[in-house]
């Protein structure tokens, strides 16, 4: 018992070094992890992709993702398939529009009103090019 908590001691083997140093387990874990990290990192370096270059939306798409938000912050996913298909842009970027457009509009309301974001409140609907 040390300063009143248990320690679990484990011995790794019945060498005469392992009885002077013997390993809890979470130091043997750690020790696992730490080589589990150095190997992870030593594969992302030999399986670096070329990084996904960031989308730029068109003036049209932009005006056109805004104008349907102002009417409608939570399309179906029918309907943000069909918006995907008329803009010529990928379901995952026309949905992550949607879920940044309605944390800027709650964020942009907190800073306008001086409220925390955990505060209840109606979010605002203006809405301007970032």
């Amino acid at each position: 018992m040390e300063n009143g908590k248990f320690v679990h001691v484990e011995k790794l083997s019945v060498s005469p070094q392992s009885e002077a140093s013997p390993l809890t387990v979470r130091q043997r874990r750690h020790e696992q992890r730490a080589c589990k990290r150095k190997e992870q990192e030593q594969h992302k370096d030999r399986n670096t992709a070329p990084k996904k270059q960031r989308l730029v939306f068109t003036d049209l798409q932009r005006r056109t993702l805004i104008a349907i938000f102002k009417e409608n912050k939570r399309p179906s996913k029918e309907m943000q398939i069909t918006i995907s298909q008329q803009l010529g842009l990928e379901l995952s970027t026309v949905s992550n529009f949607f879920m940044n457009a309605r944390r800027r509009c709650v964020d942009r309301w907190h800073d306008d009103h001086g409220t925390s974001p955990g505060q209840p409140g109606p979010s605002a609907t203006t809405f301007s090019k970032a």
